[in-house]
């Protein structure tokens, strides 16, 4: 009995994107209560050394003002996180992301066929996603897609372009290189 593989088809994957924004969520959440409990913690200390603090009060609200900053940069560099992931998250598509056999590649719901295709390959993506699969086209028009969504390795994925393209083309991995 044989077998044939006549294309490799990846659904989308927002499983990454989803343990992304749940991670920044509990980040967040572990940054608020730190955030509580040093305020609780300086309000204490300011209450108990009153007579202390408030003879050197320009020390006193420097080091207050460091600590609660600091606390609240932390708290809102989560949230900003949090938000972008979650939009991350919320794009993912649905279906097949990406369709290879031997007439060309779908990536994102957009055929392109191999004599169409200028380039296929990796780029830099915007944060917290990561890096992109972007294919070019010889009009110039490109498609992108995270490649966080797909289920399968770039090395696999560029053999199997160079398989199904009868070796005209493959991936460009360079981006990932950093």
């Amino acid at each position: 009995m044989s077998s044939r593989i006549d294309e490799l088809v990846v659904p989308y994957d927002p499983t990454p994107a989803l343990s992304r924004a749940e991670r920044w969520r509990r980040l967040l959440r572990r940054r608020l209560v730190s955030l509580g409990i040093s305020v609780i913690l300086l309000a204490l200390i300011f209450f108990w050394q009153r007579d202390r603090l408030t003879a050197n009060w320009a020390g006193t609200v420097v080091v207050y003002a460091v600590v609660l900053l600091a606390g609240c940069a932390w708290a809102l560099f989560c949230w900003i996180a949090m938000r972008r992931s979650r939009r991350a998250a919320a794009g993912a598509g649905q279906g097949v992301a990406l369709r290879v056999d031997r007439s060309g590649i779908e990536l994102a719901d957009r055929r392109i066929g191999w004599t169409q295709l200028a380039t296929l390959t990796t780029a830099k993506g915007s944060w917290p996603s990561g890096p992109l699969l972007r294919a070019v086209a010889t009009d110039g028009s490109q498609v992108d897609l995270p490649l966080e969504q797909l289920q399968v390795l770039p090395a696999t994925l560029d053999s199997t372009v160079r398989a199904y393209s009868g070796g005209r083309h493959g991936l460009d991995l360079s981006a990932l290189d950093i």
